[in-house]
């Protein structure tokens, strides 16, 4: 394929070369060149309304917005003479008049160094240091509260339209829009409903677009500027999406969680990759606690260590249950413990649960939100997979087709084109255990009007869950070569665990081992055995029962690999520092093995969790 032909243009006489297709400020920012700019934002389409990107093209009449005036050959462009200035300075004078932008109160406010604020920070740059036409302050804005995670003050919104695009393009829930005309217009969600009334799923995708402090997040308002504050490239390991994250950390604490608008998740986060890894927590365990006299009481490590391996060594047999949530190296530490110190195969995810793997070539989350078909049999997004539920209404938003065959409302049924109903052919026996093999049929009839319908497609997506019949399954493995399938995944890392030979299932013993991490029984009650350890990050109604309780590092104090809903192997970047009698999970199970005598190889948990 023959590349295209660049265009060559002139700005502030340096020569620029693009690329066809690109704008005006496109190509001035892949040369170095600045153009300040409010409405516009990289990952949304070009908007062209608060005129402070104007710029001189030689032979056209007055002047134009560079970010959505597209680069011809010969063009000549100067982004800096008195009149673009002139321009600039008077748009920024009438910003600041329409509102009551009193920076000292302001979240966002700083100097023209640290200032979080892109209004603020022009306003810096272009030597503002009064009102030409001073605003209204009899005018009180409203001040919207009613969302739980971020706030939305009107008096400090700029209508750049960010959060309305970002919601309709990005996050593609169409909850955002305006209110009211000329200076009254307002930031609006659905029929003029307060925010935290309203469809908005918390994604946090407006907030993490907005240039000024419209929008500000509760928990990490005043904690620090841009400039004060780490950012860290992570992996979110809220479920089995493995959604790319920015983490912003200060003196030891998580600050706040944005999206990488790099990662294969553009950027798009659900409300608990974003805010509830943030959210206080129950009280920390931060030194082991042994039984004792009915009471839970601080031991050291070795006194604890000890009591486990003597209870352990004296069972005839122990059992094992470990989160998905931990990282690959964690688990194969921990199934290493079992099999070669307990010689006990009693080992199991505490919960999790994958799909066959084999069905064809596996979609990525860019082949979702890109499909002109998609097709969901079993399994539900909008309950374990949120981003890609968001990402089905992105291809929606685009044309394409949802298929649909499942035994219960998906929340994304009214835009089905086709919905076939599964029949449950389980065998439902007395036993909780066997009730567990539930499986799920679709009739052959069933089978070829889903084939006839995704049969037009040109890149049908196909997103299943567990427990289809074998029948189903082998239907599925049969359809077209073009067909992409992406497994519906519960637990986090419960693909790495599958690769390690763990799966969900209840065990058996007279002793347990709990590792929850930072996971959460959520109500759960907790497992019965004469003698329980559980090691975990919080306290719960598991630490409060357990016989042992030893300490356990959070998601953001482990490093290591998941594995991803795509198969892809992601990394767990260390983001703080554990609190010092916290130790990881490895060093853990290697002391327990060496107080029963036998020997752990760390070098050899990477190895089974995967090759680099």
């Amino acid at each position: 394929m023959n590349e295209p032909t660049p265009v060559n243009l002139t700005i502030n006489d340096q020569p620029v070369q693009a690329r066809a297709g690109q704008t005006v400020y496109e190509a001035a920012a892949a040369a170095g060149i600045k153009i300040p700019v409010l409405c516009h934002h990289p990952r949304l389409k070009p908007h062209g309304a608060c005129r402070i990107c104007l710029v001189e093209i030689e032979k056209q009449r007055g002047l134009h917005p560079s970010c959505t005036f597209p680069v011809t050959e010969g063009m000549v462009v100067r982004t800096d003479t008195p009149a673009v200035v002139a321009s600039r300075k008077a748009s920024l004078h009438l910003i600041f008049s329409e509102r009551t932008h009193y920076c000292m109160f302001c979240p966002a406010s700083g100097t023209g160094e640290t200032t979080d604020c892109e209004l603020q920070r022009l306003g810096y740059e272009h030597g503002l240091n009064c009102w030409t036409y001073a605003p209204d302050f009899n005018k009180q804005w409203p001040v919207d509260a009613s969302r739980t995670y971020f706030v939305m003050d009107h008096g400090r919104c700029i209508l750049c339209r960010r959060c309305v695009r970002a919601c309709e393009e990005i996050a593609a829930n169409h909850t955002l829009g305006l209110t009211h005309r000329g200076a009254q217009t307002m930031i609006c969600a659905d029929d003029d409903t307060p925010f935290g009334d309203s469809t908005c799923v918390s994604c946090g995708t407006c907030l993490q677009v907005c240039p000024t402090g419209a929008l500000h997040d509760r928990h990490s308002a005043y904690l620090g500027h841009s400039t004060q504050v780490t950012r860290t490239a992570a992996t979110c390991v809220g479920c089995a999406m493995g959604c790319g994250i920015q983490a912003i950390t200060r003196d030891n604490h998580l600050l706040r969680v944005e999206g990488d608008w790099d990662a294969p998740n553009g950027g798009l986060l659900c409300a608990a990759g974003r805010f509830e890894v943030v959210k206080p927590k129950p009280a920390r365990i931060m030194r082991p606690l042994v039984r004792r006299g009915g009471e839970l009481v601080e031991a050291s490590w070795d006194d604890a260590l000890a009591q486990v391996a003597a209870k352990f060594g004296d069972a005839r047999m122990v059992g094992g249950l470990v989160s998905p949530r931990l990282t690959s190296e964690s688990l194969a530490a921990f199934e290493c413990f079992f099999h070669d110190v307990l010689e006990s195969s009693e080992v199991a995810l505490l919960q999790g649960d994958v799909p066959p793997l084999d069905l064809g070539t596996m979609a990525t989350l860019r082949d979702v939100a890109d499909s002109d078909c998609i097709a969901l049999i079993g399994g539900n997004p909008g309950a374990y997979q949120k981003v890609l539920r968001q990402l089905i209404h992105r291809a929606l938003d685009n044309g394409a087709r949802l298929l649909i065959v499942n035994d219960e409302s998906t929340g994304l049924d009214p835009w089905a084109d086709l919905y076939l109903e599964l029949e449950d052919i389980s065998f439902h026996a007395a036993s909780p255990f066997e009730k567990l093999r539930t499986t799920y049929h679709l009739r052959v009839s069933g089978v070829q009007q889903l084939r006839k319908a995704i049969a037009p497609a040109q890149r049908p997506v196909l997103l299943y869950g567990s427990g289809l019949s074998s029948t189903v399954y082998a239907a599925l493995r049969s359809l077209p070569d073009k067909t992409r399938f992406l497994p519906l995944v519960n637990g986090s890392n419960a693909v790495g665990a599958a690769r390690l030979g763990l799966e969900a299932r209840p065990v058996r013993g007279d002793a347990l081992y709990v590792l929850l991490g930072d996971d959460s029984p959520n109500g759960q009650a907790p497992p019965q055995s004469e003698f329980t350890v559980v090691q975990a990050a919080c306290r719960s109604s598991w630490t409060d029962a357990a016989d042992v309780v030893l300490p356990s590092p959070t998601w953001a104090e482990q490093s290591g690999h998941v594995v991803n809903l795509e198969g892809r192997r992601l990394p767990v970047v260390q983001l703080l520092q554990a609190p010092p009698a916290v130790q990881p999970h490895w060093q853990t199970l290697v002391k327990l093995a060496e107080r029963m005598g036998e020997t752990l190889s760390p070098e050899a948990f990477a190895q089974l969790a995967g090759p680099e």
